[in-house]
């Protein structure tokens, strides 16, 4: 008896395939360099630039008086630091029939994806202005601040540590540095944060001084604080590929003091998605073929104290570095 089927040895024009509206994620960067910076705004009407201020520590001395008779005056230093605002921004042109005849929402989906986009433009602005103005390094391995290997020797075996931890927050301690919220805060790769958790030192803190039970890193995966230090992991840590010994990837560690660098954007021009639905653009879409979605905003980030922040090169064990 004759049947009728679905496949190849039937009513084939019938076989769909089907389409979940919900369309997938995409990967997104943990995103933290804009999170520990000074935020000073500048103010509308008050140009493109902004000047931070410094009265320098006067040097400690014996300062011993004479009887009757007046010591020399004290003259204090003041330093200075501008950062000027730059603009970054990003748009696309949607046509009618992408727009109206697409089985997505394609302008609802270019504003979600452009927000993600945004938001990893500036933190590696910010990212690229630390590197940038840190001068005080740490090379892993070598034991000393601005050692004399440099990155060239930066190799294997030479990782993130609890000993090159707490060999950066000495530096800054020695610098009178001061914490963010109680912390020194540690920007690191989740390479780095695997080599970590490798370390006994650390380890054996959170197993016998940390709270027991599901809130211990060792359950969360969350590394969190120790001696006095904020673990923050983000994949937008900078990795130079082949830049250390034998061709070895070394990651870019931060270790941040408070009012390290600044941040500063436009009051009056704040960062926003710009959306110009089909119709209104003149004489530039004279028959309404298209739609923009976009987005702008103005930045500067600066590097205020180079003494309060620490960058530390490392190599991973995992090689080649993703």
């Amino acid at each position: 008896m004759a049947m009728e089927l679905l496949g190849a040895a039937g009513m084939t024009p019938e076989l769909k395939q089907t389409y979940d509206r919900i369309l997938l994620s995409v990967a997104e960067q943990n995103l933290v360099y804009m999170n520990y910076g000074t935020k000073k705004p500048i103010p509308a009407r008050g140009g493109k630039s902004i000047e931070f201020r410094r009265f320098e520590k006067i040097a400690v001395g014996t300062h011993v008086l004479t009887e009757g008779t007046p010591p020399t005056e004290t003259q204090a230093t003041i330093s200075t630091v501008a950062a000027t605002i730059s603009q970054y921004g990003a748009f696309a042109k949607i046509s009618d029939i992408l727009e109206t005849q697409a089985f997505d929402p394609i302008i609802e989906e270019y504003t979600r994806k452009f927000g993600i986009h945004e938001a990893e433009v500036l933190d590696t602005v910010v990212r690229d202005a630390i590197s940038a103005g840190l001068t005080t390094v740490q090379y892993g391995g070598d034991g000393t601040v601005v050692g004399t290997s440099g990155a060239g020797a930066v190799g294997s075996g030479d990782y993130a540590s609890a000993a090159e931890i707490n060999e950066a927050k000495r530096t800054l301690a020695r610098a009178n540095a001061k914490p963010i919220g109680g912390r020194f805060i540690c920007i690191l790769h989740p390479d780095n944060v695997k080599d970590l958790y490798d370390d006994t030192s650390i380890i054996n803190a959170f197993q016998y001084a940390q709270v027991r039970g599901e809130p211990n890193p060792l359950f969360t995966g969350v590394l969190g604080d120790w001696m006095g230090v904020r673990f923050v992991e983000s994949t937008n840590v900078w990795v130079r590929s082949s830049y250390g010994m034998s061709g070895a990837d070394i990651y870019e560690v931060f270790m941040l003091g408070d009012e390290c660098y600044a941040i500063s954007e436009l009051s009056a021009l704040q960062s926003r998605t710009v959306i110009h639905p089909r119709g209104t653009g003149g004489h530039t879409d004279p028959l309404e073929q298209y739609s923009t979605v976009g987005w702008k905003a103005a930045l500067a980030a600066k590097v205020l104290n180079v003494s309060f922040g620490v960058k530390i090169y490392v190599a991973s064990s995992r090689t080649p570095a993703a």
